[in-house]
C-alpha cells in the first residue's frame, strides 16, 4: 500500500485511521492482509476497537526461542487512495522519513506493546470490492522472512524476557493512534522501530543493540525536551562531579564559563537521562532475591547508571570502543534460580578480550536496560497519546 505524497502531514498508519473513522469497513477501498513474524508465543486475538485494523492469530504449531513463524496476521482496511510522490518538488523532506512503510509502522507498534521481536512481511492477501470474497493472494511486494540467532539454552538468551508468552490483549495501548499529534506519532513511530531493530539484533549483535535501545530513548527525549536549560545546569546534570570541582576552585563564574565552552558535549546526556529517569518504569515484579543482583532503582541510583551507559554509546560511537564486554552477555541465575540477575559482574573485576571491567564500571545488564527502555517508551506513549507535554 503506498499513501504517502509530500503533501501529507500525517504517516500512512495514523491518517488511514483518521480516514476511516465513521466509514464502514465494507466501504473500505481494498483490504490487505501482512505477515508479521516473530518467535515469541502469541495468545489471544485483537480484532475490535483498533479501527480499520485486526490482529488475528495464526496459531503456529512450532514456537521456541529462534524459530520465526508469524503467529500475528494483521488485517487492514485501506480508506487511502494509490498515490505517488511529488518527485516535481525540489526540496528535500524528511518530516515523515523513518525508513519502513504502512506495514512497518504497525509491526513496530507491536513490537514495544508486546516486548517480543516483531517484523512485518509484505502484503500476502487483498480483498477488493466486487472481486474474489475469499481475497487474492499476492506476492507483489518482496521482505524476506528475518532470521535471529538464539543460543538453544534459554539461560543462555541475552534478552530472555522477549520469548515468553504475551497475550495480544496488551495491543489495548494502539487505540490511542488516532489520538496523537501527527508530528509527535512520527517521533513514536522512529522510537519504536529503533527499539524493534534493537530487538532482532540483541542476541548476536548485543553492542548495537545497546546502541538502537539508547536511540530509542533519545528519539522520545527529543520530543519531549528542548534545550532550553542553561548550560550550567546541562553540566551539572551532565557531569555532577566536574560541576562540584569547578565550583571548588572558581565557583558559579568558572562553572558558566567552562559549560559555554563544551555544552555542545553534555545536552544530549542530560536529556537522555532526564527523560528515563522521568518515565521511568517501577522496578521488576519478579527481581532476584539476592541485593547484590539488582541495580538500584532509586531516583539517584539510575541516574549513575544512565550516565555511565550514555558515556558508552558515545565512546561506540565516536572512539570504535564498544559496550564491555559484560554489557553484552546473557544475564545469569544464582543457584539456577528462575530470575535473571540485573547486574553482569558481582566479582572484584572482569577480564575478557584485552579489557578489565570493575562492578562499577558495568552496573547494568541489556536484559534490565531493555525492561528499563520498553517501560519508558510505554509511558512515554501513554502521556503524548493524552495530549499531554505538547
Amino acid at each position: 500500500m503506498n499513501g504517502n505524497n509530500n503533501s501529507q502531514t500525517e504517516l500512512p498508519s495514523q491518517l488511514n485511521w483518521l480516514k476511516s473513522l465513521n466509514v464502514p469497513d465494507a466501504n473500505a477501498l481494498a483490504v490487505v492482509e501482512y505477515p508479521f513474524y516473530s518467535d515469541a508465543r502469541i495468545t489471544g486475538e485483537f480484532t475490535d476497537g483498533l479501527g480499520p485494523y485486526s490482529f488475528l492469530n495464526a496459531v503456529p504449531l512450532h514456537d521456541s526461542p529462534g524459530v520465526v513463524n508469524a503467529p500475528i496476521i494483521l488485517r487492514a482496511a485501506i480508506h487511502l487512495p494509490q498515490s505517488l510522490p511529488d518527485n516535481d518538488k525540489l526540496e528535500t523532506d524528511e518530516s515523515l522519513y523513518h525508513g519502513g512503510d504502512f506495514g512497518d509502522e504497525l509491526a513496530a507498534l507491536t513490537a514495544v506493546a508486546l516486548g517480543v521481536r516483531i517484523r512485518a512481511g509484505s502484503e500476502s492477501r487483498l480483498f477488493e470490492p466486487g472481486q474474489d470474497p475469499y481475497g487474492r493472494p499476492i506476492d507483489w511486494g518482496y521482505k524476506p522472512k528475518p532470521v535471529v540467532h538464539v543460543q538453544p539454552n534459554r539461560q543462555s538468551l541475552i534478552l530472555p524476557s522477549v520469548v515468553d508468552t504475551y497475550p495480544m490483549s496488551q495491543l489495548e495501548i494502539m487505540k490511542s493512534i488516532p489520538r496523537i499529534k501527527p508530528a509527535r506519532y512520527v517521533n513514536l513511530i522512529r522510537a519504536c522501530r529503533s527499539y524493534q531493530n534493537a530487538l532482532w539484533i540483541a542476541e548476536s549483535e548485543p553492542n548495537l543493540a545497546w546502541l538502537m535501545f539508547v536511540s530509542a530513548l533519545e528519539t522520545a527525549a527529543n520530543d519531549v525536551y528542548s534545550t532550553a536549560a542553561s548550560p550550567s545546569e546541562r553540566l551539572r546534570e551532565s557531569k555532577p562531579n566536574l560541576g562540584e570541582l569547578l565550583k571548588e576552585h572558581g565557583g558559579d563564574e568558572l562553572v558558566g564559563q567552562v559549560a559555554e565552552l563544551i555544552a555542545h558535549t553534555f545536552g544530549s546526556t542530560s536529556k537522555f537521562v532526564k527523560f528515563t529517569i522521568r518515565f521511568r518504569p517501577n522496578a521488576p515484579d519478579q527481581r532476584p532475591d539476592q541485593d547484590w543482583l539488582q541495580v538500584k532503582w532509586s531516583k539517584s541510583g539510575l541516574k549513575e547508571i544512565l550516565r555511565k551507559v550514555y558515556e558508552y554509546r558515545s565512546r561506540a560511537l565516536h572512539d570504535g570502543i564498544p559496550f564491555p564486554v559484560p554489557m553484552l552477555g546473557a544475564p545469569f541465575y544464582y543457584s539456577q534460580g528462575p530470575t535473571a540477575s540485573e547486574i553482569p559482574v558481582t566479582g572484584l573485576a572482569l577480564s575478557s578480550l584485552g579489557g578489565t571491567w570493575i562492578p562499577e564500571d558495568v552496573p547494568i545488564n541489556l536484559h534490565c536496560f531493555h525492561y528499563i527502555t520498553r517501560g519508558a517508551l510505554l509511558k512515554w506513549w501513554k502521556e503524548i497519546s493524552e495530549g499531554k507535554n505538547q
